[in-house]
């Protein structure tokens, strides 16, 4: 087959570093950034809010070809069933000579060539290692080698069969080996693997994996759990995004003065003083001012704009020997915090990669009691760097995963940019101040188990939000409102995204942005940003919060206490308010449509809802 491709979004979510892609039926693992190729295939990326927090760490777009390995090495003969373990080795053996990978077919003459087929499952451990099911063990767990005869992993031949009873569960699944030994997979979701954790990443050299929760047995390793291959829990990925909201002419006049061979040589001479100093930097800058002004001269900048760039770059400069800050510390909701007043502008904003257009929504459904304004976002810009995975849940008990996969980390992130467009909605802070205060007991019933959970989980920090009833409503809105827009302005589902702006109940504020996702043609189609006039939006918002009210699951989605991941959603489902992974940047949790669009009424089970804060609108 041709070298495998995706897009370079999709090397940051959802098939960054560490997860299992699949391309024409085969299975490949994306390896850590210490073994992908070096050199002309990494763009250099820059946007204020996120370099800023990364130096001297940079941000990278991959522009080639990254390292992939094949992953599981188990297959079986979809006519035979034979297991055959496909490692790296045969793919070198049989490479065809235009370098393309081979594909793995079955050795049997009577399979004709049949091709192989990766095993279904896969085991992973809390803390985000990945390894192959032992299925020798697995046959031969439920009997003695003198009932069968003789065995050993290497002269063992094994086969995948299926039986058919049961209707196509565990059970009838069967792992049976040439000695005669056989076991069904029942029980293999049920709790740990036989096996225990190696420290296996596909690739890399085995490391240490302890498990500390183990107080009988100190030192012991994690215990291994089956995930399916094609499982998004195998791989969490933690992304933090920003908007390019700077204006374009100090970033752009730096990047003027730094191309200038002169002024890296004066940055040179400057941090020898500064170490001569042990650190301080005012004699530096003193002894470097005629200099820097004489360059500032040269490329057309003004001195102060030259003086701002020479004392970033020297206090990066005197950073780099030490150890980047860890990329998991950057945090998201200061970026958001950033972000927010730059979108909520009344004057709007014009700069070389944000355009935005203000204007307030009118009195129709009373949408002007509940938003501030409507912004037509033209243009944007927004990068997301990958910092890191997690497998099986993205909770503080789940080990984060660097991009190095555990070998030195580089000094430089993987990341993307996207251009596009969007729509930004303005809350009215009096408006949810209201809502909440006149529903108050209903609301802290509705959300007060979400939230917790969610904080003992340690959400809020790793997603970036702040977890309070708002966020649930906005978070919520925001999800009726994305599906209703693919509808109307022809974008699919999965290339528009949500951006959810929400403070403090100390210092409240909160805005909505939906924008393209993609990095394509799907970015660019001008559709979406028309939809930010008011006459159109506000039918589109009046239709979204009008099919909230009902969902073909009801009434068991309406009152379900707990559903969806860890339990933190109610009224949410796929029939009415789940959006792609790629969509949600919550992983599609802490929703509830009632606080949208209730009605104030007891539901089926005697609770009292809460009315919804958009209500309003369904009574004009």
């Amino acid at each position: 087959m041709p070298k495998p491709t995706i897009r370079s979004a999709q090397l940051i979510s959802p098939f960054g570093v560490g997860s299992l892609c699949e391309f024409d039926g085969q299975s490949f693992f994306v390896r850590g950034t210490g073994s992908w190729a070096k050199g002309n295939n990494l763009e250099k990326i820059e946007v204020g809010s996120l370099t800023d927090w990364l130096r001297p760490r940079q941000l990278r777009k991959p522009t080639g070809s990254v390292a992939i390995l094949r992953f599981p090495h188990w297959h079986f003969c979809p006519e035979c069933r034979k297991m055959i373990r496909w490692t790296p080795e045969k793919d070198r053996e049989h490479v065809r000579a235009d370098g393309s990978l081979p594909k793995p077919t079955c050795d049997d003459r009577k399979c004709k060539n049949a091709r192989l087929v990766p095993m279904r499952f896969v085991a992973a451990c809390d803390n985000g290692h990945i390894d192959e099911i032992d299925w020798y063990r697995w046959a031969h767990r439920s009997h003695e080698p003198a009932e069968h005869g003789a065995c050993s992993y290497q002269t063992a031949r094994l086969y995948f069969e299926v039986t058919g009873k049961s209707g196509g569960d565990f059970s009838s699944m069967v792992i049976r080996c040439s000695c005669g030994s056989s076991g069904n997979l029942e029980g293999i979701a049920d709790g740990p693997l036989p096996q225990k954790c190696r420290g296996y990443q596909p690739g890399e050299k085995p490391s240490t994996c302890v498990d500390p929760e183990n107080k009988k047995n100190p030192g012991a390793p994690k215990p291994l759990y089956m995930e399916p291959r094609g499982s998004s829990s195998l791989h969490y990925a933690s992304v933090i995004s920003a908007l390019d909201i700077d204006g374009d002419t100090e970033r752009d006049s730096w990047e003027k003065l730094r191309a200038d061979a002169l002024y890296q040589n004066t940055l040179q001479m400057a941090a020898g003083l500064v170490r001569l100093q042990n650190g301080e930097t005012n004699l530096a800058i003193q002894t470097c001012r005629l200099s820097l002004e004489a360059r500032a001269d040269e490329v057309g900048i003004n001195i102060e704009d030259a003086l701002a760039c020479f004392e970033a770059d020297l206090g990066a400069n005197q950073s780099d020997t030490q150890l980047a800050p860890p990329a998991d510390q950057i945090s998201q909701q200061s970026i958001l915090d950033q972000e927010f007043p730059v979108l909520a502008n009344p004057k709007g904003q014009n700069s070389r990669w944000l355009i935005t257009r203000p204007e307030n929504p009118s009195s129709r459904f009373g949408l002007d009691g509940l938003f501030e304004r409507f912004v037509r976002v033209e243009r944007l810009r927004e990068v997301r760097a990958f910092r890191g995975f997690q497998r099986r849940n993205v909770s503080e008990r789940h080990a984060m995963i660097s991009p190095s996969l555990g070998r030195i980390q580089p000094d430089w992130l993987p990341a993307m940019m996207v251009l596009g467009e969007g729509v930004f909605l303005e809350f009215s802070n009096s408006a949810i101040a209201t809502w909440r205060k006149n529903n108050e007991r209903e609301i802290e019933q509705f959300t007060q188990s979400h939230l917790v959970s969610a904080e003992g989980l340690g959400l809020p920090g790793r997603m970036g939000f702040n977890a309070n009833p708002t966020f649930i409503m906005v978070h919520s809105f925001a999800h009726l409102l994305l599906n209703q827009l693919s509808f109307d302005c022809g974008y699919s589902s999965t290339s528009l995204r949500e951006r959810i702006y929400c403070g403090t109940d100390s210092e409240p504020y909160a805005g909505l942005l939906i924008y393209t996702a993609d990095s394509d043609a799907e970015g660019s189609m001008g559709g979406l940003s028309e939809m930010g006039e008011p006459e159109r939006l506000e039918d589109v918002i009046y239709r979204a919060v009008s099919r909230s009210q009902w969902c073909s699951g009801d009434p068991v989605c309406r009152e379900l206490d707990e559903q969806g991941i860890d339990g933190l959603n109610r009224a949410a489902c796929h029939a009415c308010s789940l959006v792609a992974e790629t969509s949600c940047t919550f992983s599609n949790v802490l929703l509830d449509r009632v606080l949208v669009s209730g009605d104030g009424r007891k539901n089926g089970r005697g609770i009292r809802e809460p009315v919804g804060y958009f209500s309003r609108v369904l009574q004009v």
